[in-house]
């Protein structure tokens, strides 16, 4: 019973975590049928009110939660729980709490961390998209345009980006080194510094993006393969640090309480398969997310 509860009550923080760090504001859609750069204007201005409004939000916030007198009611709050309700109820709104605040602390570097997740994933099949178009004739600005109103994700959207200062007289090579600045990625540098070495003394593009993209895949199936070895190791672990052990612990103590009493409170009991076994699985869970390759 035990096992199961705890393992439920993991899952169920794993999903909020992953909600949480997969959050992201709307973007703008882009019109496939015209294939043109003019925006709605109105759109882009009410998502940037709405991610203002939500930094002023966070901003004021954390500028409140540190106060004297917000520390008092949260305390005040903690010990009227205490007293009414438990010290499990206590201790899971103090930790809430924080757990609230050190989220929106953090928010600015997770908003950031996530906002080109899907650029690598998607770049090979953009490059491989390029270079055909290039094959069929096209030019590079054009060629640029149909992949940006393409479904690249984050790529085409930074496209459009590029696409936008180009039109407002920028130059095609000055906004193409913008965007691999902006970007931390060594498959987009290494693409954009080829397009802007074509730009500058000509070649074969739609060749050199193909090799690129290829180069750019088997780099992520290596890292897929090391990453998959990796967790069959890690399954042992997990196995008896989420299952086995609280199973086993529950079994001993059982076994003592017959012979010597109660070792442990039922209070202590509770927090440790609601609180304790709980956290590891989420820190594991957390463990096994930082060990996904960055493709």
């Amino acid at each position: 019973m035990f096992d199961k509860l705890f393992i439920s009550v993991g899952n169920v923080v794993l999903i909020i975590y992953n909600f949480i760090f997969n959050f992201k504001f709307p973007s703008f859609k882009f019109n496939k049928k015209e294939q043109s750069l003019a925006f709605d204007i109105s759109q882009i201005q009410n998502i940037k009110d709405e991610n203002n409004s939500f930094d002023d939000m966070r901003i004021s916030f954390l500028e409140l939660f540190i106060t004297k007198n917000v520390v008092l009611v949260l305390s005040l709050i903690a010990m009227i729980l205490l007293i009414f309700l438990g010290l499990e109820i206590s201790l899971i709104f103090m930790v809430s709490m924080f757990m609230l605040y050190v989220f929106l602390k953090i928010y600015p570097q997770l908003k950031q961390k996530r906002a080109y997740g899907d650029l690598n994933q998607e770049l090979p099949y953009a490059l491989r998209h390029m270079g055909i178009e290039l094959k069929s004739g096209k030019g590079l600005q054009d060629t640029l345009l149909t992949v940006a109103n393409a479904n690249y994700g984050s790529f085409s959207r930074e496209l459009t980006r590029v696409l936008e200062h180009v039109r407002y007289g920028q130059s095609m090579e000055s906004a193409l080194l913008e965007m691999s600045n902006r970007i931390n990625s060594e498959g987009l540098s290494r693409s954009i510094q080829q397009i802007v070495g074509t730009l500058r003394v000509g070649g074969n593009l739609a060749h050199s993006l193909e090799i690129i993209a290829d180069d750019i895949s088997f780099d992520m199936h290596v890292k897929l393969k090391d990453y998959s070895q990796r967790l069959n190791s890690f399954i042992l672990i997990y196995t008896f640090v989420a299952i086995l052990a609280p199973v086993i612990l529950l079994i001993m103590l059982m076994a003592a309480s017959t012979v010597m009493g109660d070792i442990l409170p039922s209070n202590i009991i509770i927090l440790m398969y609601v609180g304790l076994f709980p956290m590891v699985v989420v820190f594991m869970g957390l463990f096994i997310k930082k060990l996904e390759p960055k493709i």
